[in-house]
């Protein structure tokens, strides 16, 4: 990446002079030449860019994951045309979600569409296979009923939006969807907002996609968004995760949920309901180093399928060159 090498020349040429014991004119110039450099690319990728990560993780905003937005339903259950309530439950001043309900199958196309952006200035067009996108996501041979489904669950995303106090971004801005050929999508620019706002998380696509989806895969979220699991009311969760199950239905999804997490090595073993309350933990592991390891480069990337002109090399030219 453009600013990892430019910061590991600079340290290089850092130490150099250290070693030296003195910075001569030219050295000066130098390093304040690639010290302004680090500084444009860092604000450019802040600006322009969502947070790195690699094809095998899918990205989204802590408060994504930790309510409703994404919500846990039955597909046969209807969905309501529009809905509105904070993103952040008690932060009645802070960002709005306005739109129709999503549900978790909404929540996996939109960290997809992330996905398939990440390498490229938000605003522009990402052209993508709707064969391959389809069997990515759902993992079946496509047919007419998936090509049906991701249209409309873009289009969806289309009319949801999240009301900060000044302005307001769309999940998906543009969607073209020809009849034959690709389709593609563009982000909002001000997408990059929500990540300024929240810490971003991170989930490993591969485990995502083996989970049960709905509480399950909720559940997986929120819990890659805590740093540590303590008991916590089933209550809670079932309002936090949009569920109108009853109570024992709730529990007893809850545990089939837990169990299938804990095969996975999302969470520890020993988990346990007692009474109103879920008793957890994360598995015994350095929760630095797994984290560390989420966010390492994927070896052999595969190419891209958006247009070459778009990518960060040729975007982020000096000043004096950009076009």
């Amino acid at each position: 990446m453009q600013v990892r090498g430019k910061k590991n020349q600079l340290d290089g040429l850092t130490r150099e002079l250290e070693n030296r014991g003195r910075f001569d004119g030219d050295s000066f110039r130098e390093v304040q030449h690639l010290l302004a450099e680090v500084e444009h690319l860092e604000e450019a990728f802040a600006r322009d860019f969502l947070p790195q990560h690699t094809q095998r993780q899918l990205l989204s905003p802590r408060n994504f994951f930790t309510g409703r937005l994404f919500h846990v339903k039955g597909r046969n259950v209807p969905r309501a045309p529009s809905v509105e309530f904070a993103l952040d439950a008690g932060a009645i001043d802070g960002p709005r979600y306005v739109g129709p309900e999503l549900r978790q199958g909404d929540g996996l196309v939109f960290m997809a569409l992330l996905n398939l952006c990440r390498d490229y200035r938000v605003g522009k067009q990402a052209c993508f296979g709707v064969a391959a996108m389809t069997k990515a996501l759902w993992g079946v041979d496509y047919n007419g009923q998936l090509r049906k489904r991701l249209k409309q669950t873009i289009q969806r995303l289309q009319r949801a939006t999240i009301e900060f106090s000044g302005f307001t971004v769309q999940l998906v801005q543009r969607f073209e969807h020809p009849a034959r050929g690709e389709w593609s999508v563009a982000l909002d620019r001000d997408i990059v907002q929500l990540f300024h706002l929240q810490q971003e998380v991170w989930l490993d696509l591969s485990l995502r996609l083996r989970l049960s989806e709905g509480l399950t895969t909720w559940l997986y979220g929120y819990i890659r968004s805590q740093s540590r699991l303590i008991p916590w009311s089933i209550d809670n969760l079932r309002e936090r995760c949009g569920s109108d199950a009853h109570d024992k239905a709730f529990r007893d999804t809850l545990r089939t949920s837990l169990s299938q997490l804990a095969r996975e090595g999302v969470i520890d073993s020993g988990w346990s309901l007692k009474g109103r309350m879920v008793h957890w933990r994360k598995p015994l592991t350095d929760a630095a180093s797994t984290r560390q390891q989420a966010q390492l480069p994927a070896p052999q990337e595969q190419a891209s399928l958006l247009p070459c002109d778009q990518t960060i090399e040729q975007v982020l030219r000096p000043r004096g060159q950009r076009s």
